[in-house]
């Protein structure tokens, strides 16, 4: 069995000081693909959730999926590819392509593990230069959304689920591994690593880091340049 040294990553408020699932929310509303006022009421409550206690993940992917049934998928991916390259992209942090550099040159299996959904985490972990992608699953059928979830959500204890899923498909077993977040809710795959990295952590990772005597990442949000 072979043994790897993992370099997994989450995505949002990590690579970028952003959060793709909010922006994408945002460009819905744009593109008319929501009901303005009532959508962004229902988004800002379950984001200050978020914050405070933690996602709702089946309710929000509800409101989120919900104006995606029935839609192409191809027109869904043209509208992220869009948003990507014209927005999120270029928000990257200088020091973010520089890290994802560092551990390729070391060798490392890179692993993006978002709690955003697939369709926004592939593409960023394509132009990121990933292999390895996971978001939480969105169902479709015949090339079209069918508004509700795909599989289990890569959120909290999902992301260890997730990793643990990909090494034994992988038929590999870890050597060391290293984990960047800035969430709290993080903290089932940050215990699960042997190096974790909060990076640019909220106030409660923060916090648990300082107990636990976690070295803490901080990039400068000044600093966003494309590779």
């Amino acid at each position: 069995m072979q043994e790897l040294t993992l370099a997994i990553f989450d995505l949002d408020h990590t690579l970028l000081p952003l959060d793709c699932s909010a922006q994408w929310a945002a460009r819905m509303q744009q593109l008319g693909w929501v009901a303005g006022a009532q959508f962004r009421a229902r988004h800002a409550a379950l984001m200050a959730e978020y914050g405070e206690r933690g996602l709702d993940m089946q309710a929000y992917l509800q409101l989120t999926l919900e104006p995606l049934r029935g839609r192409c998928a191809q027109a869904v991916a043209e509208a992220v590819q869009q948003l990507v390259d014209e927005h999120l992209l270029p928000a990257v942090y200088a020091q973010a392509w520089r890290l994802l550099q560092t551990h390729r040159e070391a060798g490392h299996s890179l692993l993006l593990v978002s709690a955003s959904e697939d369709f926004l985490v592939e593409p960023m972990g394509r132009a990121l230069g990933f292999t390895h992608i996971f978001g939480v699953p969105c169902a479709r059928q015949d090339g079209c959304f069918t508004g509700a979830p795909g599989g289990p959500a890569t959120y909290a204890e999902g992301k260890v689920r997730c990793v643990e899923a990909w090494l034994a498909g992988q038929q590999a077993r870890v050597r060391r591994s290293y984990f960047y977040s800035d969430s709290h809710n993080d903290l089932p795959l940050l215990h699960w690593v042997s190096d974790p990295r909060p990076t640019n952590p909220n106030a409660r990772l923060q916090a648990e880091a300082q107990r636990l005597g976690w070295p803490c990442l901080w990039l400068d949000p000044q600093q966003a340049a494309s590779a």
